[in-house]
């Protein structure tokens, strides 16, 4: 969770991006950026964005995963070898 704390400015980003920036990459802390007080954007440091990409993307695997595995149990499941038969009737190959 982004720390509010750490909330700016979009004019006080504008005036020392570069800063914000290299804060940003040291503390590995996300900035807020706001716009008439309310956040807009949060800023965050390249590792950081990297690794919550690679976690979201391990969630999404696994929520695939159990939901196979509740078909297989609930039995939606069709044969391969219906599957391969279906696809040949209906694509000639």
């Amino acid at each position: 969770m982004a720390n509010l704390t750490n909330s700016h400015s979009l004019t006080e980003f504008q005036r020392n991006a570069k800063g914000f920036i290299e804060t940003m990459n040291q503390s590995k802390e996300p900035v807020l950026i706001t716009v008439n007080g309310k956040v807009q954007a949060v800023l965050v440091d390249p590792v950081s964005y990297q690794a919550m990409e690679e976690r979201m993307e391990r969630d999404r695997l696994f929520a695939a995963l159990l939901e196979g595995e509740k078909d297989i149990l609930q039995g939606r499941t069709t044969p391969a070898s219906q599957v391969f038969a279906d696809l040949k009737a209906k694509h000639g190959f």
